[in-house]
Formats: C-alpha cells, structure tokens, sequence
C-alpha cells in the first residue's frame, strides 16, 4: 500500500539537465589567470598625466560640441514642430557658433601643441642628419 507522501508511485524520476553536460571543472580546457593590480588613482604615477593646456582644450571642445549638439538638433525640431522660428533660428545659430568653436579648438590644439612638437622632433632629425656630413641635406620623414 502507498504510503501518504508518495501519491503516484508510478511517476518517473524527474530529469537532471545537468546530467548531459558532465563535470565542467573537470572537462573544460584549463585557462591560466593573470594577475592584474589596478592603479590607485591617487597614488603616484596611478593616472594618467594630461599637460593642463591639451585638458583645458579637451573639456572646453566637450562642452562647445555638446552645446553644438543640442543646437543643431533642437532648433530645426522647434520650427518644424512647434512654429517657434525664432526660438529655433536662434538654437541653430549657437549651435553653429558653438560647432565653429569647437573646430577652432582643435586647430588651435594642432598649431600650438602638436605643431611645436612636430617642429621640435624636424629640428632634431634634422641636426642628426647633418653632424656626419656636411653636403648631406636634411630629409624629411614619410611618418
């Protein structure tokens, strides 16, 4: 006779989805570990050093392209959508002032920061060029 707590002895055992896959500990390919120690931002040397200039030039074209975003975006949509042509000629217009001073950002990065720099190394290989003959000509590099 069955006894309360088995109803139905007739019913299989439930299945092990488990059972198919096999012991992947144990099966799998073996992969090493790295150790790995992340800086600490406030300790010596655990960031990275940015010269002042180029982090004011990137945070000032950050913001003038963000506002150059919103700009250019939301005007059109507040004349085609909400008749307000002069709230969205006037969002076009500092959006595209703040698009040109966003480019003007970046040219001025690339004539003081990268020219000088790009100067300076021409200089140099230039003087190595020329101290071991005198009728060499300086070249200039592909790169």
């Amino acid at each position: 006779m069955p006894s309360d707590s088995d109803p139905w002895p007739d019913e299989p055992d439930e299945p092990d989805p488990e059972a198919r896959w096999g012991n992947p500990e144990e099966d799998l390919v073996s992969v090493p570990s790295v150790e790995t120690r992340a800086p600490d931002p406030g300790s010596e040397g655990g960031g990275v050093e940015v010269d002042a200039e180029v982090a004011r030039l990137f945070w000032a074209a950050v913001v003038y392209a963000n506002v150059a975003v919103a700009g250019v975006t939301v005007g059109p949509l507040l004349v085609a959508f909400r008749d307000q042509l002069t709230v969205g000629a006037v969002a076009i217009a500092v959006g595209l002032l703040a698009l040109y001073r966003t480019y003007d950002l970046y040219r001025t990065y690339r004539e003081r920061i990268v020219g000088s720099d790009a100067s300076d190394d021409d200089a140099d290989v230039a003087d190595e060029r020329t101290d071991g003959d005198a009728d060499a000509t300086p070249r200039r590099d592909a790169g």
